[in-house]
């Protein structure tokens, strides 16, 4: 019997303790319905926008010059670079044996001596004949034909001058320079070599480095924002890991819009002493169509659609206040409020779920935007 009245006793305590527990529960629960909702703000400061356009771009020398011979069959003696130097315009590059030119201009200048000094005799004879001619002692034929003899000697001197300029010419293509400023690359033949006029690659290339230029395409349908951005607006080029090589500017564009890609072609140029910038290497140009200083921007991800507006919910005393805004441009994730929002706003960025104006809400962390 003892053991039976132990067995009741235990099923009794069970029973009451899962009774308290039961309304234990119902007492705590209304507590939790009745929590304050806890919400991550951030404090809203002015701050720098800019708004662009990405496309892809190609690198561009203003200037690219494969360096030719102008002597046909003649061996290159030197070489003054080294691939990859940076070059001036003017600077020697390299030489072609001068030796055969150097006597030509010399055959040249010894002719052209010659034939001056018989000019100078020529013209000593003309006035001798023409004070005999004066004193009756000659025939006029003598005279006439000196004359002629001097006229002749003076074309055969003005024949000798041209080819002795035409020798200095020629002596001159001995030394090839650089035509601009530049960067020279690989050398495509070696000194000993017989040149041609027509080789098609030349001795070396030399192409424009600094300032360097840009080309992409413009979809027409964001021509007109373009024009908007006024004269010259800025473009940033960017790297495949988004990291920003340069700045610069439009200098010019296309006067069409090509019908195969309806695109229109613009030309940036920027200043690029380092060499970072390689001609044909690809990039992305993204061009500058609005900039503002000192705005509100606020992540996209705060707005919300509020009555068909846009709207945003900031905290106000503690509690929720729902407030339309007018979003005037963006740029990846970050957006211009133009109206609505001021600097010291605390805007709600999370934890807007099931939020309602007016609703009391607890701040869980209060950052500046980033």
């Amino acid at each position: 019997m003892r053991s039976w009245w132990i067995a009741i006793l235990l099923v009794l305590l069970i029973a009451g303790a899962a009774f308290w527990r039961r309304e234990a529960h119902a007492r705590i629960a209304p507590v939790h319905r009745a929590a304050i909702p806890t919400v991550h703000v951030v404090t809203l400061v002015p701050e720098d926008f800019v708004a662009t356009l990405g496309e892809p771009g190609t690198v561009t020398s203003e200037q690219n010059v494969t360096i030719h011979t102008m002597l046909e069959a003649q061996p290159l003696q030197t070489l003054f670079f080294h691939e990859g130097d940076r070059v001036k315009s003017g600077q020697l590059l390299a030489l072609i044996d001068p030796a055969p030119y150097r006597i030509a201009l010399a055959q040249a200048e010894a002719q052209l001596e010659r034939d001056r000094q018989l000019l100078a005799n020529a013209e000593i004879d003309q006035k001798r004949y023409r004070d005999l001619l004066a004193q009756n002692s000659i025939a006029e034929q003598t005279k006439v034909t000196q004359d002629a003899l001097v006229r002749q000697d003076q074309a055969i001197v003005g024949m000798d001058q041209a080819a002795r300029d035409n020798a200095r010419l020629q002596l001159s293509y001995t030394e090839i320079r650089s035509p601009l400023n530049g960067q020279v690359g690989l050398r495509q033949v070696d000194p000993g070599n017989i040149l041609h006029i027509a080789d098609v690659n030349g001795i070396v290339s030399v192409a424009q480095i600094d300032p360097i230029d840009v080309l992409f395409s413009l979809p027409q349908d964001q021509v007109a924002a373009y024009m908007a951005a006024g004269p010259h607006p800025e473009v940033r080029i960017y790297d495949a890991r988004a990291h920003l090589l340069a700045r610069g500017r439009v200098i010019s564009q296309d006067n069409h819009v090509d019908v195969a890609t309806g695109t229109l072609m613009l030309r940036a140029r920027f200043a690029n002493a380092q060499g970072r910038l390689l001609p044909n290497a690809f990039v992305e140009a993204r061009l500058v169509l609005l900039q503002r200083h000192a705005v509100i921007v606020i992540p996209h991800s705060a707005l919300l659609e509020h009555g068909g507006a846009t709207a945003v919910d900031v905290v106000q005393q503690g509690h929720v206040q729902t407030r339309k805004v007018v979003v005037s441009a963006q740029e990846g994730e970050r957006v211009w409020v133009s109206q609505g929002l001021r600097a010291g706003d605390r805007l709600i960025v999370a934890g807007t779920d099931r939020l309602k104006d007016g609703m009391a809400v607890q701040i869980w962390q209060d950052t500046p935007v980033p």
